[in-house]
């Protein structure tokens, strides 16, 4: 195969449970470019990313670099075909040093022992060829996030990688990183002419760098451009495009909220800069943005999960400093976390021991626990629920939906005045969703506060009263009632470029 020629994807179609993901994606990665990879929640890039990877296979169409047709069953297999992959999620192994995961799977080895030393020389020539330097002794967790992505490129890359895809690296960096990052790898893909994908939410970053831009919706190419005829604007009108004509049922009575029960001001910490939010006993308040926007780390902040380093937090109009989950459990908060499988749950433990797992101390007598009293407990409310399987099996045997109502149980078990709900339709099937539905809104006819963040602009506006929009880790909008929203002004006021201000 030539060196020069294009890693090209022709009518790639992908479905999962008979529901259509991709539909006859045509792509290509040219040697020596940047190809900008874009597309709202939902809209397919991550499924394509993942065939091209070789992470999944696609159901009809063909990959080829060339004229030679690709069957890739394995990351493994798409690296040596030359094509690599780096996630948002990073894979390097913190404990090992720099050196050792960048010979990770090939290391030097002498009648069975490592050449530490060999491996180290040959480390600090290569980062130094990227204008990089990084002590190769170091262990990788010591390092920052820019330069821990930066070892995983090269990584691939001594991989022999040709064709490298990377899935939102600029997500957890500040502007100057960011700015830093994709210099570097500008840099590479024109002097090592290695054709790159990237993948992200951040357009006015990317399209410094890029040569060619291709927006997905609906799992379909809806706008392709390459060079001087690439348009910001014309990539924002084809993401908001998708919504336009689609309708959301809001057939349910509007709530009438009651006081204020959760204030925040100026709240920030780890690349959450400024949150000021209001939220009322007995509504449901939605929180809307993209990858990285804040959602998800104002939640976790609250609920004690990452460190508060600015701003004021009130809860019933007493001040609330968040510091633990332990904390925030007796201050009457409850917490549902995105990753169920892993931080929510403990998976060997059947659903009973699962949701009381935050009020064991209320079934503990004389310095022992009511087992049964507090399995009898859990036992109703899991009926309540409707929670079906085998319930007194490990919790991980459950299907994703009834994992998520031993969750929900926990929290109705805890009684919290605030519940937070991050992604609580994640990975679970329509009729779940429904029932999960009811739930939340069954909390809120009670009179709890509850917060929902979402990347599914159709369930904001189906269970939420009102609507609140993150970006850059700020919240830009007052919340606003779920009247006044529209799927295109969701996507509208994500997608808008607000100038990130520096945090105080």
């Amino acid at each position: 195969m030539s060196e020069l020629a294009s890693y090209r994807a022709e009518g790639i179609t992908k479905a999962f449970a008979g529901v259509g993901v991709l539909h006859g994606i045509d792509f290509e990665v040219k040697p020596g470019t940047i190809h900008g990879l874009f597309g709202h929640n939902g809209a397919g890039k991550s499924t394509l990313l993942k065939i091209l990877a070789g992470a999944q296979p696609q159901d009809n169409g063909t990959l080829a670099i060339g004229g030679e047709t690709l069957v890739i069953a394995s990351p493994r297999e798409a690296l040596a075909k030359g094509i690599g992959c780096v996630y948002q999620e990073l894979r390097l192994i913190p404990n090992l040093t720099v050196a050792e995961n960048l010979f990770l799977g090939r290391e030097v080895t002498l009648n069975g022992l490592k050449r530490t030393a060999e491996m180290n020389s040959y480390s600090v020539k290569l980062l130094s060829s990227y204008g990089l330097s990084i002590d190769v002794t170091r262990t990788v967790k010591g390092l920052s996030h820019p330069e821990k992505q930066l070892i995983e490129v090269i990584a691939n890359l001594e991989g022999k990688a040709r064709f490298l895809f990377l899935d939102e690296p600029t997500t957890a960096l500040d502007g100057q990183q960011s700015t830093e990052l994709l210099a570097h790898v500008r840099a590479i893909a024109l002097e090592r002419n290695i054709g790159i994908v990237l993948v992200s939410h951040k357009l006015d970053e990317v399209l410094t760098v890029c040569d060619e831009a291709t927006v997905l919706s609906g799992g379909r190419v809806v706008y392709h451009a390459s060079g001087t005829a690439v348009s910001k604007q014309a990539i924002v009108d084809a993401i908001v495009g998708d919504a336009h004509g689609k309708h959301v049922a809001t057939a349910r009575e509007a709530r009438t909220a009651g006081s204020v029960f959760l204030r925040t001001r100026g709240l920030g910490g780890n690349r959450l800069k400024s949150a000021d939010i209001e939220a009322r006993r007995g509504e449901v308040l939605g929180l809307y943005g993209l990858v990285g926007s804040g959602r998800t780390r104002l939640l976790r902040s609250l609920y004690g999960m990452e460190p508060v380093i600015r701003g004021t937090v009130e809860l019933g109009g007493k001040p609330y400093r968040p510091s633990t989950p332990k904390a925030a459990i007796e201050s009457g908060i409850a917490f549902l976390t995105e990753e169920r499988k892993i931080d929510g749950f403990i998976p060997l433990m059947n659903s009973f021991q699962n949701v009381v797992l935050s009020t064991l101390s209320r079934y503990r007598r004389a310095g022992f626990v009511d087992l049964a009293g507090a399995r009898a407990a859990a036992q109703r409310t899991l009926a309540t629920i409707g929670t079906r399987g085998r319930l007194d099996a490990p919790v991980k045997s459950l299907s994703g939906g009834n994992q998520q109502k031993v969750l929900l149980a926990r929290i109705i078990e805890q009684n919290a005045g605030l519940i937070l709900l991050d992604e609580p339709t994640k990975g679970v099937d329509i009729g779940a969703k429904g029932d999960i539905y009811d739930i939340i809104r069954h909390l809120a006819d009670e009179g709890r506060c509850i917060v929902v963040v979402s990347s599914e602009e159709e369930e904001l506006m189906e269970i939420c009263d009102r609507i609140a929009i993150f970006q850059h880790g700020r919240c830009i909008t007052e919340p606003r009632a779920v009247a006044d929203w529209s799927l295109p002004k969701l996507r509208e006021a994500a997608w808008a470029h607000v100038e990130e201000v520096p945090a105080a």
